[in-house]
């Protein structure tokens, strides 16, 4: 069932990506600057297919190798994604020094970042609802 559910997980988690850099897509071939948003937008996008994966593949050996670690296996990795996405943020601010490309990029991080919080959220405690039952 664990094995299941953390692949329904990367499914589910990789469309929401690919469902948010379409839109993303979309408003910048509509109202945007291709030049400034290109960069973020995949940057942003690459971030959250390499975390999400990752959380994905974790879970599911946390899942097989300790259940009762869960929780503690929930709080580490949400931690873990916050120093990343702040290392992300900061090694990007270092290389491009223009305000707008920067300001773009915080806003396309924030955005990608809540989304994929907010999901990760409502995932696992719809998991963890079926494991008590």
């Amino acid at each position: 069932m664990t094995k299941n559910v953390a692949n329904i997980y990367l499914k589910q988690s990789i469309c929401l990506i690919a469902g948010i850099t379409l839109l993303f897509l979309l408003y910048m071939n509509i109202w945007g600057d291709n030049n400034l948003m290109a960069v973020p937008v995949c940057v942003t996008a690459l971030f959250q297919l390499l975390a999400c994966t990752t959380y994905g593949i974790v879970w599911k050996r946390v899942c097989v190798s300790s259940p009762n670690s869960l929780p503690v296996f929930y709080m580490a990795a949400s931690g873990i994604r916050i120093f990343a996405g702040l290392v992300t943020v900061l090694v990007y601010c270092f290389i491009v020094r223009e305000r707008s490309a920067i300001l773009f990029f915080v806003i396309t991080f924030l955005i990608y970042y809540l989304i994929i919080l907010i999901f990760d959220t409502w995932y696992f405690i719809k998991f963890e609802k079926k494991l008590k039952k």
